[in-house]
């Protein structure tokens, strides 16, 4: 039975009691990040040790210029704590991890050019890129689809995603281990439009009927599309799809224990401590653990900065014409893909980066690179907008596949080809979950 007169007293709180409450969350958030950070940069230092030709393992030549690293890795961080939670928070834990990790990772590059001015534009690119995607917020969607109406768009985003994944796979599918699967991914030729409605809906759609259906528990149904999701990895021979299920029930379990903070920090730590605990206890095992975790996961966004200042500080810019449609109009240096080019340069793989090398140091070069990245961030910020008042478990899980995207591919591609804009539509038209597993949160906590 519920306590009307505790549940009427904390309505009543005074203004100093919820200021109270207010600066306590965001200390605990502050205390939170700090131990991110420290995780973080103890995992890249793990990373180097692990994989050399990756990345450096970190040291500083002196005292003064880690004191200056962790200056630079503090600086961003009570923007992080004073943020209430929303799709851009989660983005922005990432992005920060990212930053952070490149600025210690900087200190010990072998690679050759200025660090000094590529340190200050990677802080100055995530402060510009927070400020909008945390803060550009709203209280009230602009738009809401009934329940009803709801479900049904759901089922039909089901069943069209099941069209989707049956056209697929008459070009071709292989059902083979991970490693070979993965090298026959080029043997599969499908139409351009084709490859668009495999990213959206692996990307955003079956991500989001998932949420939906798992918060209103329609658990057969949620199933279907986990199911469906898994189903694309011998069409599309992806690593993100294949572990995607898994990583988006990992989400759905930590935003229904945890509050939406605390949970957005635990989904990057967790799978860190994993890998490195692995490693320690079994080194041959966990030599894998750490390299698909701890590196592609977590320090290969890093590593990717470092890779994109080095190569635009000698070569053109790409004055954004990696966009298919700015290329129409302005020609463009580079005929083969950024991704290709990093490959061919320093032998690494297909080496894409986020949008803070792409919309950022490729395009412009460091010096104008917070410019790009703050418009990044108001298209963060419109998703921010077109999903307030969702809960932060339909928002975090939804969007884990999307986020996971963003940290190694430009903001455009995400947008179009990995279902960005898709997302936000669903996310503009959604009902909140009815019952959403119970996380009604208490008045204390609502401020969070």
């Amino acid at each position: 039975m519920v306590d009307i007169s505790s549940w009427l007293s904390g309505l009543g709180r005074t203004a100093k009691d919820r200021e109270r409450i207010l600066t306590r969350q965001q200390a605990i958030a502050a205390a939170q990040l700090l131990i991110f950070l420290v995780l973080t940069v103890a995992s890249y230092s793990l990373v180097g040790r692990v994989f050399p030709g990756f990345a450096t393992p970190l040291y500083f030549s002196n005292s003064s210029d880690a004191a200056v690293a962790i200056l630079l890795a503090l600086t961003p961080l009570p923007l992080l704590a004073l943020a209430k939670f929303s799709f851009g928070y989660v983005i922005s834990v990432w992005m920060y991890g990212m930053v952070a990790g490149y600025i210690f990772l900087s200190y010990s590059t072998k690679l050759h050019y200025d660090h000094s001015q590529a340190r200050i534009s990677a802080l100055l690119c995530l402060i510009a890129f927070l400020i909008p995607a945390l803060f550009l917020t709203t209280k009230n969607k602009p738009l809401s689809a009934t329940p009803r109406t709801m479900d049904a768009l759901a089922i039909c985003a089901v069943i069209a995603s099941a069209a989707v994944l049956a056209a697929c796979a008459m070009y071709g599918f292989r059902v083979a281990g991970l490693a070979s699967s993965l090298a026959m991914r080029d043997e599969i030729v499908r139409p351009r439009p084709l490859n668009y409605l495999s990213g959206i809906v692996s990307g955003a759609v079956l991500p989001f009927c998932f949420a939906y259906f798992s918060l209103n528990r329609r658990w057969v149904l949620s199933a279907i599309a986990l199911i469906l999701l898994l189903a694309f990895f011998p069409v599309l021979l992806n690593k993100t799809v294949l572990l995607a299920p898994a990583w988006l029930v990992f989400l759905l379990t930590l935003y229904t224990i945890f509050k939406p903070k605390t949970a957005t920090v635990l989904s990057i730590l967790a799978p860190l401590i994993l890998g490195a605990g692995f490693y320690f206890l079994n080194p041959a095992f966990g030599l894998y653990a750490v390299g698909y975790i701890n590196l592609r996961m977590i320090a290969t966004p890093s590593i990717a900065l470092d890779h994109y200042f080095a190569f635009f500080s000698t070569h053109s810019h790409t004055n954004f014409c990696q966009i298919n449609v700015v290329r129409l109009f302005t020609g463009c240096p580079y005929t083969e893909q950024l991704g290709v080019i990093m490959k061919h340069e320093y032998n690494l793989g297909n080496f894409n980066g986020s949008l803070f090398a792409t919309e950022g140091i490729a395009s412009v070069g460091p010096v104008l690179a917070p410019i790009a990245t703050f418009v990044c961030g108001i298209v963060i910020g419109i998703g921010n907008v077109v999903s307030a008042r969702l809960s932060p478990a339909l928002i975090a899980v939804s969007s884990g596949v999307l986020i996971q995207a963003l940290m190694n591919v430009p903001l455009s591609t995400v947008l179009l080809s990995n279902g960005g804009a898709a997302l936000f539509m669903l996310w503009l038209i959604s009902s909140r979950p009815r019952n959403d597993l119970g996380q009604l949160p208490p008045v204390s906590s609502a401020l969070e």
